[in-house]
């Protein structure tokens, strides 16, 4: 039996913005990033009734709420939004709410299932595969995020979020070798 699906979102616009263009969405909002103890513990307390999946802001206080519920929820799966998706018409602001509809239906066909037991990939494999410390690690590093819709990274984050999905250094090798043919 498939479970609903629960949407985690960091304030009241985003959710207001996913009910305009998918109706009867389940959200709950975290209260941005001094998230609520009483979202934390319905999320806690209710993670076996629902799939939940985080999609929140490309930015600073986004990640931090990412970081901080993927250590507490057991397999929460995540939708990662470019920066450049998520501005503003004037540029200033960067949100959820600011994306284009159609943008957003797009994104949430590319769940990523976070798993706990996980290979450890390490900083030295990504400097073996030249993601990080060579001219051209931005470059490579865009090519492994695109491919598995991880959303933009340093390698710190690219690290963490590898793991989380379970990817081995051989998976990555594959990735980047059939771009390079």
């Amino acid at each position: 039996m498939n479970k609903p699906k629960l949407f985690v979102v960091e304030g009241t616009h985003d959710e207001v913005f996913l009910k305009s263009i998918i109706p009867g969405i389940l959200t709950i909002s975290v209260g941005g990033s001094q998230i609520k103890k009483d979202v934390i513990d319905f999320l806690i307390n209710h993670q076996d009734k629902f799939d939940i999946i985080l999609l929140l802001d490309p930015d600073h206080a986004g990640e931090y709420i990412r970081k901080k519920l993927s250590k507490i929820l057991d397999h929460p799966k995540h939708i990662f939004v470019e920066q450049k998706d998520a501005h503003s018409t004037n540029r200033k602001k960067i949100g959820i709410e600011h994306m284009d509809s159609s943008l957003i239906l797009n994104l949430l066909a590319n769940e990523i299932v976070q798993k706990n037991q996980m290979e450890k990939l390490m900083l030295s494999d990504l400097y073996a595969l030249g993601l990080t410390g060579s001219k051209d690690s931005k470059l490579r590093r865009s090519i492994i995020t695109n491919h598995f819709h991880l959303g933009h990274c340093n390698s710190k984050t690219l690290l963490d979020r590898l793991s989380w999905i379970g990817l081995t250094k051989e998976d990555i090798k594959a990735v980047l070798d059939a771009t390079s043919s």
